[in-house]
């Protein structure tokens, strides 16, 4: 009862293998037909839908709270569009490093994609002070009723005559308070206009633009760069760097060095970076393939077909990735090199088997014939268990690895069948091999050593893997994970290098933890700020945090406004008005010298029959450098805002993460928090739960699946063993070498395991083959070590990519291809050699070539 499905199944899949083998053998044009129609409307669809993303944070878990509110700060506050330029000279040369940073911002200004520009404190100009009094009605309105109230007593004529008096009495007394009172405050309303501002340290950003010994100076600038993408922003930094160039060169005096850093800078260096990496990793591998086919077989034309169908691949994989995503991100680009370390697999197996027939005297179709049914069944494994680990990214929350995954497991699969399909096209002409190559004597010698006295192999690989067991089950032993900041970004690229000696220079600590509220009308945006606000400046004085910044004293209430202008109405400014010029006049002061009180005057005197909140955006002139100030706590958006806190001590554990997220949810439970250090502490436990959750997954669905395949437990059992020491092995040698990887490249674990389960199902497809069990298990070692060293290549070539993650995915999954191969030639090989001696040999059937073979192991 049980041989009738598997007789129907071996039926069906003759007659699929039939139909394929006479289409590849006697279709050759309407296969090149059906090629390049496939090749026209891939590469138009890529054409059409070209939209990449370099956004590093769409490599990160989107669920977790910190990393949306990460993204949304990149990309609703202007801090996105500002770069910061650093200027830094030798020893001795301070005055000189400041006279060249007042040229260069001087020409900068005067850039068309320039905005606006931040190089002085712009209360020390007088721009700047005129600039604040116009906002100066604003923040008073803002205050608290009891607050405004007393500040208006400061507009009868007798308050006005004794302060402008006093002023007259000490102006020549050189007090800097005298000179800040008579310029910008002679009535006062300035100073509380100003009192909400003393609290935090608003100020503490203009205050760092040099360094202590003035040796190195900071600039920023805001740009009107169009979008975010990798290509506005590649198209934004060639401008940048044309100008600096151009600005050093034609500078005749002292020449610091300049360095340039931002949002900006790094997402077109990393996109620019992670085009390269995709390039050389992709040219790499295939002249690494390309060289490893030539070694083995000695042919050019089968070389080129492989080469041809691996693009062809590769640009339907990209089409149907765009396709189901709308765009990409740059590092799902970096598969390709992946994919031919994976797809030429199936060449070289197809390939193989097709020359073992022709050897033998079949004919061209008869040869196609046997390589489609014999290795067609091995393609479809390798499809599915290398899918399965691959498409397990989907699960990451990260969209960029669940791009590359599907992308991977894509070309995957269209590899398999563009092989199938295509590869005997470049066959036809191929002459057979009149003589075995030195690969095959070796494999052939191999397996007959294996045959003759497996034991003393098998034994001391089994003591080998052992010992690499117990390293990386050993607690002594530790697996380094870089859990820095810093480590998730390229180190070599100009905007790194710049950031780090920003930091060095400034003598800066870790990045702030950010707070960012959203709210749906301006009450309710005022009353979470107030709450916040408090609970921030009440951790502050219990020695909690060091320090807070929030934006309330800029964040306007309507319930204030209109509780003020009430007040506003009872004052005469007329009245106040002719007090301030008989004061002025009495005191020996010039009226027209007073024009910014006055100005203030007339705009408390508007209040009064205005209604509704003022609008920031019109208090400022476009380019007023305190929109510095303003931007870096408001968004795009009307209602939405970020405040800064910086905790008392780095935040070092999951406890210390939860104590700033308590301080701020108690406040305001909507809130968000976010920042590098606070994010942290979400992807550390993420990133090993995702290694040890993934990896279970992917083992438990593979192990079914062989299970399924080999229905005979001993075979099952050494696969399943020999995947388990590889993936041991790994871990060991990342331990010994001290290789640190970062938390990303924990997804890198469950690839292994998908892509070295693969060797191992050769041979239940070579040992189900017609024919001698020993020269059939010879003929397949020999593609099978290119395939695993192409595969190898694929990933190690990403090695020396500048993105950390990408650099790591290629270091844990070569280190863990290398394993697999290892155990596959010094565990497997001899541990199914030692079955096969000790197992009946039972004759193949010859009308069931899918089954036959077993009965010998």
């Amino acid at each position: 009862m049980k041989s009738a499905p598997t007789s129907a199944w071996a039926t069906f899949a003759g007659r699929v293998t039939q139909f394929l083998a006479n289409i590849v053998a006697h279709r050759t044009k309407s296969l090149v037909v059906l090629a390049l129609a496939i090749a026209m409307a891939a590469t138009l669809i890529v054409v059409t839908r070209q939209k990449f993303d370099s956004e590093p944070l769409d490599l990160l878990p989107q669920k977790f709270e910190s990393v949306q509110g990460m993204k949304e700060y990149n990309n609703e506050f202007s801090n996105a569009r500002q770069l910061v330029f650093g200027f830094l000279g030798d020893e001795g040369h301070a005055d000189d490093v400041e006279a060249f940073k007042a040229h260069f911002m001087a020409e900068i200004a005067k850039q068309p994609w320039v905005v606006r520009k931040f190089d002085s404190i712009p209360l020390q100009t007088q721009e700047g002070q005129m600039e604040l009094q116009g906002v100066v009605p604003a923040l008073l309105l803002n205050l608290p009723p009891d607050d405004f109230k007393e500040a208006m007593t400061l507009l009868e004529p007798s308050e006005i005559a004794k302060r402008l008096g006093r002023i007259r009495e000490t102006l020549g007394s050189f007090d800097p308070r005298t000179e800040i009172d008579a310029t910008i405050d002679p009535l006062g309303l300035f100073s509380r206009a100003m009192k909400p501002l003393a609290s935090g340290s608003f100020m503490e950003r203009s205050s760092l633009l040099a360094s202590e010994d003035n040796l190195y100076q900071i600039a920023f600038v805001i740009t009107n760069q169009p979008g975010l993408g990798a290509h506005e922003c590649q198209e934004m930094m060639r401008q940048v760097n044309g100008f600096v160039d151009q600005t050093v060169s034609g500078w005749s005096g002292y020449k610091p060095r300049v360095y340039v850093t931002g949002r900006t800078a790094f997402a077109a260096q990393i996109s620019k970076s992670m085009e390269w990496d995709a390039t050389l990793s992709a040219v790499l591998s295939i002249l690494i393939v390309s060289g490893l086919f030539y070694l083995a077989f000695r042919r050019f034309l089968p070389l080129a077909g492989i080469c041809l169908i691996l693009c062809l691949s590769a640009i339907v994989a990209i089409a149907l990735g765009m396709l189901i995503f709308g765009g990409l991100n740059v590092i799902a680009i970096a598969f390709f090199s992946i994919l031919v370390g994976l797809g030429v697999d199936f060449s070289l197996l197809l390939f193989g088997r097709y020359q073992q027939s022709r050897r033998r005297g079949a004919s061209h179709p008869e040869a196609v014939f046997v390589s489609v049914r014999d290795i067609g069944a091995a393609i479809f494994y390798v499809v599915c268990t290398t899918a399965i680990g691959f498409l397990i990214l989907n699960l990451s929350k990260s969209s960029g690895f669940a791009q590359l995954g599907t992308l991977v497991a894509l070309g995957v699969a269209f590899a398999g069948l563009f092989m199938v399909l295509f590869l005997f096209l470049f066959m036809k002409r191929v002459k057979p091999p009149a003589k075995t190559d030195f690969m095959l004597r070796g494999t052939t010698s191999f397996v007959e050593g294996m045959f003759c006295e497996p034991r003393f192999v098998l034994g001391s690989a089994t003591v080998i893997l052992l010992a690499a067991a117990i390293i990386a089950l050993a607690p002594f032993f530790l697996l380094r994970i870089d859990t820095r900041p810093t480590s998730l970004q390229p180190q070599n690229i100009p905007a790194s290098i710049a950031l780090k000696v920003l930091s060095e220079k400034l003598k800066q600590e870790s990045d702030p933890v950010m707070v960012l509220v959203d709210a749906s009308d301006p009450q309710e945006f005022r009353d979470r700020w107030e709450k916040i606000d408090a609970a921030l400046r009440d951790a502050q004085s219990s020695g909690q945090l060091k320090s807070a910044n929030s934006p309330l004293p800029f964040v306007l209430s309507p319930r204030r406004f209109e509780q003020n202008r009430a007040v506003l109405k009872s004052v005469d400014f007329q009245q106040v008005d002719t007090a301030v010029r008989q004061s002025l006049e009495s005191n020996g002061f010039d009226p027209d010298a007073f024009q910014g009180v006055f100005q203030i005057l007339s705009q408390l005197k508007a209040e009064q029959s205005r209604t509704g909140l003022p609008d920031w955006s019109k208090l400022f002139p476009q380019k007023s450098s305190w929109w510095f100030l303003l931007d870096n706590f408001f968004s795009s958006k009307p209602l939405s805002a970020a405040g800064y806190l910086r905790p008392a001590n780095p935040i070092r554990s999951q406890a210390d993460q939860r104590k700033i997220d308590d301080l701020v949810h108690r406040a305001d439970p909507k809130a968000i928090v976010s920042g590098w250090s606070y994010t942290l502490w979400d992807l550390i436990p993420w990133a090993k739960g995702e290694l040890i959750m993934f990896t279970s997954l992917v083992a438990v669905l593979i192990l079914l699946l062989l299970a399924i395949v080999y229905r005979r437990f001993s075979l099952w059992a050494i696969h399943a063993s020999a995947l388990a020491f590889a993936m041991l092995g790994l871990v060991a040698s990342l331990k010994l070498f001290h290789i640190n990887i970062n938390l990303l490249n924990t997804l890198a674990f469950p690839l292994v395991l998908a892509i070295g389960v693969d060797y191992g199902i050769q041979f239940l497809v070579v040992s189900r083959r017609e024919g001698e069990l020993k020269e059939n298990l010879a003929n397949v070692l020999k593609p099978l070590s290119i395939c695993g060293l192409a595969t190898f290549a694929g990933f190690a070539v990403l090695i020396p990519a500048q993105n950390p993650a990408l650099s790591g995915l290629g270091t844990v999954c070569a280190i863990g291809v290398l394993w697999c191969l290892l155990t596959t030639y010094f565990y497997m090989v001899p541990a199914f050699a030692w079955i096969a001696r000790e197992a009946p040999a039972t004759p193949p059937s010859p009308t069931s070539p899918t089954t036959g073979g077993m009965g010998r192991l």
